[in-house]
């Protein structure tokens, strides 16, 4: 068995890599302008080619196992760094070696822009929060009343809308 087929796979994924950060990339201004409808539309199209990544790996394992099994290695890994290892004629090992950094850059990227996105997720969550602490009052505080003259000046309230009804 060739590498060729290791090799097209590796292709594969580096195109699906390379749409993967497109995609986390428009998340930003939407994240940012709160779209929430076009972040769900863009989050369905990312969950399909994270499913098509997922398969493109599993096959990825598969054909690199049945490649060392056919040159008579006994891995049970598949890793790519074996692979070109494995390989003695140069061009193809450049070749693997290119793909492998490529792909190596491209994953470094992603989990960047995806932590970012994360991030600007959980503040715009902490925000929404603060914002809508300021409109409730607390609810730790006393619901019985108390004549104002009473408060001697103590008088607090947290939020612009009273929810004791």
């Amino acid at each position: 068995m060739s590498v060729q087929p290791i090799i097209e796979i590796l292709q594969a994924q580096l195109a699906l890599y390379g749409t993967l950060l497109e995609i986390e990339r428009s998340k930003k201004p939407l994240i940012i302008n709160n779209d929430f409808l076009q972040l769900n539309v863009v989050t369905q199209k990312e969950k399909l080619l994270v499913a098509q990544a997922e398969e493109l790996e599993r096959n990825r394992s598969l054909i690199t196992l049945r490649y060392f099994k056919d040159i008579g290695f006994r891995y049970r890994v598949s890793l790519l760094s074996e692979v070109i290892k494995s390989v003695s004629e140069l061009e193809t090992k450049q070749r693997l070696t290119r793909l492998h950094e490529q792909l190596t850059d491209i994953l470094k990227e992603l989990k960047q822009v995806n932590e970012l996105n994360q991030q600007l997720v959980q503040q715009s969550i902490a925000f929404i929060d603060f914002s809508i602490d300021l409109m409730v009052e607390d609810p730790s505080e006393d619901v019985v009343y108390q004549h104002p003259m009473n408060q001697l000046g103590n008088y607090k309230r947290n939020g612009l809308f009273d929810s004791r009804g």
